[in-house]
């Protein structure tokens, strides 16, 4: 049995790829992150933001993340906050020692 090395962190592109795409919170992607953290896989991995990635999948397909109560419209949500609401996962990420930078949430 393997847990996720204590050195890897996540990447932000990955965080924000499950924000986007699975329409959830930063404090769902913290969630998840600190679920994937205590995990124990039954092999060794390789490639841990693929693994990472395919966590966010596994969750979505069998109805484990959690979602805003009312739908994520685009209409009510713009691309400002969204990318304010990236921002502060990654901050406060950061701020707890789990990795990402402010600077590439940015961008």
């Amino acid at each position: 049995m393997r847990f996720v090395p204590d050195n890897w962190k996540p990447r932000p592109e990955d965080i924000n790829w499950a924000m986007e795409k699975y329409k959830i919170s930063c404090q769902e992607a913290d969630r998840q992150l600190e679920e994937f953290r205590d995990h124990e896989f039954r092999r060794d991995y390789t490639d841990w933001n693929r693994c990472f990635r395919n966590w966010f999948r596994s969750a979505d397909k069998y109805d484990l993340l959690f979602r805003e109560r009312q739908p994520w419209k685009p209409e009510v949500v713009t691309e400002k906050m969204k990318k304010e609401d990236q921002q502060k996962w990654v901050e406060d990420m950061h701020r707890l020692g789990h990795g990402g930078s402010a600077k590439s949430a940015k961008s």
